[in-house]
């Protein structure tokens, strides 16, 4: 005895792959080709050619070249004194390649920011650099440096 239900399955889905529906006047171009891609330009082969976006060492890891182009980290910056200006405090700071600048509170570094400037010291706080929480940072307290004689 044969079952039929496989049979009939299999007979319907031969049926409605043959019967497709006609192509519409509407969907046809003037000289009478169907409108849209041909089977032929979908399977074409088109020359691409390769356009590379990112311009970067892969031999260095992304945290290397952000480190690298971020700016300075609080370690790295020594203060050297403080300055009244216009009503304003600013800390003389000199970075690690010896430039020596005028900061106010508020300025940020690559890992922290100046958050206190007072007569004999300047208060930084200092986050994790690998982190983007600045809610937890440690507070480092930089004593001004005194400037050693030239020789």
């Amino acid at each position: 005895m044969t079952r039929p239900v496989p049979f009939l399955l299999l007979a319907l889905a031969f049926t409605g792959v043959s019967a497709q529906e006609p192509v519409k006047p509407s969907e046809t171009t003037t000289d009478g080709k169907p409108a849209g891609p041909t089977p032929e330009d979908l399977i074409a082969q088109r020359a691409t050619p390769y356009r590379p976006s990112m311009t970067r060492d892969p031999f260095q890891s992304p945290t290397e070249i952000d480190g690298a182009k971020g700016g300075d980290v609080v370690d790295d910056i020594s203060v050297k004194g403080v300055v009244r200006k216009e009503g304003k405090i600013l800390a003389v700071v000199s970075d690690s390649r010896g430039i020596v600048r005028w900061l106010p509170i508020g300025f940020k570094f690559r890992d922290g920011m100046i958050a206190a400037i007072d007569d004999k010291s300047v208060t930084f706080h200092q986050w994790d650099v690998n982190s983007s929480v600045q809610t937890a940072f440690r507070v480092v307290k930089k004593t001004f440096k005194r400037e050693e004689a030239k020789k």
